[in-house]
């Protein structure tokens, strides 16, 4: 953020800088907007009427208009003396008068190079002699396409080349600070990526390109060789700073959240600017000043409502928003009232555009870097919230791996290997065993959803699980018994599930399903699926579960997963025609180099992982 005590210096050197030399008071005129040449209103055959002292703004709808005052030389001794016409953005002025009984004619053309000038100024100037006690009657035709002015001043030779400097480096220093605070802001974007930023950094460099256009310092500093009107440029420059301090106050506003009417009416506003920016080239240049009556105070009112807006519903940045208007305002009706000559002529006055737009960036930079602590300290705030969420969700992992079994079965006659990985850092997967002399048995679930709630769900399916010991030799009574207890445990979510018992005396798999996916036996190398239907659990508690059962042989290699583990692979196939291509090549290899394959290549082929993943596989030894 910009400190304030820059600010304040550089607006007392600003100030300092543009104070000197007393402005001179317009001469008085006449005008009249006859089609006449130089000859015959020099003549007396046009009609003059004379111009309130105040006066010399003819409207925009006149192509020209013809202006004759008198330069006075009140001395007894000669003078020089400068002729200023203060409109640098004037189409062309034809000056006459009669000097010596002779008729003497300047040409002014804003279409040519700025090197054709007589004298190397912004603004079309003339160098006049008076001789002592003499009176010069100027006539003066100006034509221009948008607004029609007569903003003539004269000044003592001195004190205009005096003004002159000053000036300049008033306005270097305006430039200079719009350039800072472009290049300023431009780093913090590099830095923060926030949007604001690069349509607050548009708009200044929009600004400047406005000002030098309609100050004359683009033809004279930079293209002094341009030998054609910069007009249209200044009114797309224009139309395209509206454009971006609309996107810039929308998206500094936040008003897509706060008002939606307000960000609907604005983002309008910025379409309509934008075609006018495309189409300057085209549309009469009248019109578009024209336009400009109108279309400044209503941005102005629109913006300045949507501030006090978003004001008023807490973003308190705003503030600086509100008074970067109000200064740029104040600004504007200083300068205007002040060229229209309807107040004094002050340093404010002179200055008022330069001053108000200085302030105004001031303001919205000051405003993007209180903004730009909110969101750090959002950012900080968020930060501190995702560690402490990270830490519940790290301790809520280790709560559920001891929810899990934390080794696999020591029996001589099967060996087990487990493949367990949650979605996220906890999961909705569970499996368990019960191991005893003559058999084994295992559950494998899945809670539908995901994460935290998903993991804590687990937690009842394993207390499930522990409940109905006393069935773990008939899978569908365990089935039936977790079911009845879920239906009342549960709010809202199901279970599907499976428990599989190998009765090692008689051989056999004894197995029932609720909704779990088919197993897979692997038996001499040939690969086989089975499965129960079932009803998820958690549904109806008097549902009455299947019970099958499979004969096993020593060697054989059995496959329990949840639906996770083929998911998302190819949605249209069945499980057995997705994972027994990928099986058969791993048939032959020992039993953790074959689940170790397995998980990889389904992991190669899954783009994303949308489920948490469980695969049991079971072999039973020869010995």
């Amino acid at each position: 953020m910009i400190p304030l005590g820059r600010i304040k210096l550089f607006l007392l050197i600003f100030v300092f800088l543009s104070c000197g030399t007393k402005i001179p008071e317009r001469p008085l005129i006449q005008y009249t907007f006859e089609s006449k040449s130089l000859e015959q209103v020099m003549s007396g055959s046009a009609v003059w009427s004379k111009a309130h002292e105040l006066k010399y703004n003819f409207g925009y709808w006149k192509p020209s208009v013809w202006v004759k005052f008198d330069l006075i030389n009140p001395d007894p001794e000669v003078r020089d003396c400068i002729l200023e016409l203060e409109a640098p953005w004037v189409d062309s002025v034809l000056l006459g008068w009669e000097e010596d009984g002779k008729l003497v004619q300047k040409q002014f053309d804003g279409f040519r190079s700025f090197e054709n000038r007589e004298i190397q100024h912004r603004n079309p100037v003339y160098r006049f002699t008076l001789k002592p006690l003499e009176t010069k009657t100027i006539y003066a035709r100006i034509q221009n396409s948008g607004i029609l002015s007569a903003p003539f001043r004269v000044w003592r030779l001195n004190s205009f080349f005096d003004r002159m400097e000053r000036d300049y480096i008033a306005n270097g220093a305006y430039f200079g600070i719009i350039f800072a605070l472009f290049l300023y802001n431009l780093l913090i974007y590099v830095s923060v990526r926030e949007r604001a930023y690069v349509y607050y950094c548009l708009y200044l460099a929009t600004l400047a390109i406005n000002y030098s256009l309609l100050g004359g310092f683009f033809k004279q500093m930079i293209f002094p060789d341009l030998n054609m009107s910069v007009k249209p440029y200044l009114y797309v420059s224009v139309n395209a700073s509206l454009t971006f301090v609309g996107l810039f106050s929308l998206t500094f506003l936040n008003l897509k959240n706060i008002n939606p009417f307000l960000h609907r009416l604005i983002l309008l506003s910025v379409a309509a600017f934008g075609a006018m920016a495309v189409f300057s080239f085209i549309i009469p240049h009248n019109w578009i000043e024209v336009s400009f009556i109108y279309t400044f105070p209503y941005i102005f009112l629109l913006l300045m409502s949507a501030g006090a807006y978003s004001y008023i519903k807490g973003v308190k940045s705003s503030l600086f928003f509100l008074f970067a208007w109000v200064t740029l305002f104040v600004g504007v009706i200083f300068d205007s009232l002040t060229k229209a000559s309807l107040i004094p002529s002050t340093t404010f006055g002179r200055y008022g555009v330069q001053i108000g737009t200085a302030l105004e960036v001031i303001l919205f930079s000051l405003a993007l870097g209180r903004r730009l602590r909110f969101l750090l300290e959002e950012n900080l705030l968020a930060q501190g919230q995702l560690t402490t969420i990270k830490k519940d969700l790290e301790t809520a992992r280790k709560i559920q791996m001891r929810i899990l079994p934390d080794t696999v079965p020591k029996n001589q006659k099967l060996s087990m290997v487990v493949s367990y990985q949650p979605l996220y850092d906890v999961g909705g997967d569970f499996y368990d065993y019960f191991e005893f002399s003559e058999g084994f048995g295992l559950v494998i679930a899945d809670v539908t959803g995901h994460g935290v709630s998903a993991a804590l769900d687990s937690s009842t399916v394993k207390i499930a699980f522990r409940n109905a010991k006393e069935f773990k030799e008939s899978p569908k009574d365990l089935i039936g018994a977790m079911n009845r207890f879920l239906c009342t445990s549960l709010n809202a979510r199901f279970v599907s599930a499976a428990y599989f018992y190998i009765d090692f005396k008689r051989m056999k798999l004894c197995f029932s399903s609720a909704g779990n996916p088919p197993f897979i036996l692997i038996r001499n190398r040939e690969i086989e699926s089975f499965e129960c239907p079932g009803l998820l659990l958690g549904v109806r508690p008097n549902f009455s579960y299947e019970q099958k059962e499979v004969s096993l042989e020593k060697g054989d290699r059995l496959l329990f997963f949840t639906d996770g583990l083929y998911e998302n692979l190819r949605p249209e196939e069945e499980p057995e025609t997705i994972l027994f291509p990928e099986i058969q090549p791993l048939v032959d290899l020992r039993q953790e180099l074959f689940h170790l394959n397995l998980m990889n290549k389904l992991s190669e082929m899954r783009q994303s992982s949308k489920d948490d993943i469980t695969l049991v596989s079971i072999d039973l030894t020869k010995n």
